[in-house]
């Protein structure tokens, strides 16, 4: 009977431990469910732990639904069960802006919504508000932003004047706009060439004026016209590079107290180098106190073949300059550069001008004076001007923040303050590249090794317990 009643007794104490085992259990993961439950219904805080911020929005359209003052819908139509990464995306649009709400439609169920939006296949985004909607062009964040900035702002157009071997919008090339074109597109800009040559007079409807790399002078009746446009109250992109000869175009900078070097920036900056950039290609890391660069303070821009600036020390009447990028102090300036140079040897004390070098400007040119007849006051001017035009082409527009810098630029130039900020990026690709040893490495021990290890932990508790 003894050995009855203990055998007995540590069978109840066993049963009575693993009852309490699952208990404990339930009550955990009861709480673990609830506390979830508390997090999603009413706590909105995200952590987004990923490297390249994958499933958080850029600064840039955190700004854009701040500022919204309007309702806005966005219909993902897909089909039942959407796709789990349209509402990680979308998810956090709703989250944003208590404007922005998100209704997943299955345009089988819903055909009617569908036609409406003139929806045509599984997977397609509509921003809508009141009468007015855009399809997003993709569906990634950049896609989504772009559709929303389309239906809250009235579409403006740039004009690029040709005439004088300027960069070509239409090129694939390396050396062509045709990214920063679909870059003005994205952000609801109609961009149009303008050859002044032709008739001497910016059209009604320009909002900016953009000279991208002359390799040829301008007229005077060309600089005349866009000076009395700026004056005017209009604005004025401005990309130039050394070794070309624009006398008219340095005289209408100067008329705004601003002097256009001719020289060549070299920037023996060692953190270039790291960078796997040339002394003739400065890294730019400081930068002025401007809107334009605000966003941008902690990024790096590159300024390939770039010259520089100088801002007048007496103030003009009715201009105010702002230097926006500047070269380190291990940079200067190659005075009277031309590319016949075969060799630059180095600094020239006396002839040479000696860094930090200014390699971006902007500025405002406001109404000097008595007001007009009409006792009207006039608009306020603004150019941007930049020592090289090879940072917006191609090769160079996705390094850093390249990209950011002229379309917050055109964004100033523009007054659409809402816009300027740091764009959302395309995903990266992050890779994990092994060599054969590292290979055979995780076989031996995540395949092999691991799961014998658990197998003879088992066994040795088996074994203890008997």
């Amino acid at each position: 009977m003894g050995i009855r009643e203990n055998i007995t007794g540590r069978g109840g104490r066993r049963i009575l431990e693993g009852t309490n085992f699952v208990i404990y259990t339930l009550v955990g993961i009861a709480i673990l469910v609830a506390l979830n439950f508390y997090v999603n219904r009413y706590f909105s805080k995200r952590w987004d732990l990923t490297p390249n911020k994958k499933f958080s929005l850029s600064p840039q359209s955190v700004k854009i639904l701040k500022n919204l003052n309007r309702n806005v819908t966005i219909y993902d139509f897909e089909r039942q069960g959407g796709t789990q990464s349209h509402h990680d995306l979308l998810d956090n649009y709703d989250a944003e802006s208590p404007h922005v709400s998100v209704q997943y439609v299955d345009p089988d169920r819903e055909p009617a919504l569908a036609r409406q939006y003139d929806v045509r296949s599984y997977g397609t985004i509509v921003v809508a508000s009141g009468s007015n909607h855009f399809q997003a062009q993709t569906t990634d964040e950049e896609g989504v932003t772009n559709a929303l900035i389309r239906l809250l702002k009235g579409q403006k157009t740039v004009y690029f004047i040709q005439g004088h071997g300027e960069r070509d919008l239409s090129s694939d090339e390396r050396g062509g706009y045709s990214q920063l074109k679909k870059e003005f597109e994205n952000e609801n800009y109609q961009v149009k060439t303008l050859v002044l040559l032709q008739k001497m007079a910016i059209p009604a409807d320009c909002s900016i004026l953009v000279i991208a790399g002359p390799h040829t002078e301008y007229l005077p009746q060309e600089t005349d016209v866009i000076s009395k446009y700026v004056d005017g109250g209009g604005r004025l992109l401005m990309l130039v590079d050394p070794g070309v000869q624009l006398p008219n175009l340095a005289k209408l900078l100067a008329d705004w107290n601003v002097t256009l070097r001719n020289d060549l920036v070299i920037d023996e900056n060692p953190l270039a180098r790291l960078a796997g950039a040339e002394p003739t290609m400065p890294l730019i890391i400081k930068y002025g106190a401007s809107p334009i660069v605000e966003p941008i303070a902690r990024t790096a821009t590159l300024f390939p073949l770039t010259r520089s600036f100088a801002i007048g020390n007496g103030d003009k009447p009715g201009v105010t300059d702002t230097s926006l990028c500047e070269t380190t102090q291990a940079s200067f300036g190659v005075a009277d550069f031309t590319f016949k140079m075969k060799k630059v040897s180095g600094y020239r004390p006396g002839k040479d001008y000696k860094g930090p070098l200014t390699v971006a400007v902007s500025g405002a040119v406001s109404e000097q004076g008595a007001p007009g007849p009409q006792d009207k006051k006039r608009p306020e001017g603004r150019f941007v001007a930049l020592g090289t035009s090879a940072m917006a082409n191609n090769a160079y527009l996705g390094f850093g923040g390249n990209r950011d810098l002229i379309m917050n630029a055109v964004n100033w130039l523009a007054a659409e303050s809402d816009m300027i900020s740091v764009r959302p990026k395309p995903p990266e690709n992050q890779r994990l590249t092994l060599n054969q040893r590292q290979m055979q490495r995780i076989l031996y021990l995540g395949v092999l090794g691991i799961p014998l290890l658990i197998i003879l932990l088992g066994i040795s508790v088996w074994w203890g317990r008997r």
